[in-house]
């Protein structure tokens, strides 16, 4: 497996994984439309300082990706940080490194700069993500809570 950087040509392969990301995402959030289709996200992103996308490949087939951009400090918050913002793997590569992989890499880039701190939000009932952002040293800072209003 190999992690690179995500070149202009990879982002139709991009958004069909986020595509991808989504509709799994649906099943811990039901206010997710399943059916909707990312066409030309990732294209505006790629070659901004400020934002970055990783790629794992795999015998030169893209099986997963990270998403993540800084957030600069402003008066509220006084430092910027690093959000982590998408990170999906095609299902039948699950559990070989390229998640672990893809953060590393995600982390080196935040270090590279100068951001001291990385945030990911997490949906409270995927308890195999909330493990790997653990595992990887995250801890729970902040909670989102939800009112159903019917």
């Amino acid at each position: 497996m190999k992690i690179r950087e995500a070149q202009m040509e990879d982002a139709p392969r991009l958004n069909f994984l986020l595509t991808l990301l989504i509709r799994d995402e649906k099943q811990y959030d039901g206010s997710i439309n399943e059916n909707f289709v990312v066409t030309d996200m990732y294209e505006s992103f790629i070659g901004d300082s400020k934002r970055i996308l990783f790629v794992a490949e795999d015998d030169e087939k893209i099986i997963g990706y990270l998403y993540g951009y800084i957030i600069d400090g402003d008066e509220v918050q006084t430092e910027s940080i690093a959000k982590l913002d998408a990170l999906f793997v095609d299902e039948g590569y699950r559990r070989m490194g390229a998640a672990e992989a893809l953060i590393d890499h995600f982390k080196v880039w935040v270090i590279n700069h100068n951001i001291s701190k990385m945030v990911v939000n997490v949906c409270s009932a995927n308890y195999k993500a909330k493990s790997l952002y653990q595992k990887k040293g995250f801890k729970t800072t902040k909670e989102t809570m939800t009112l159903e209003i019917k």
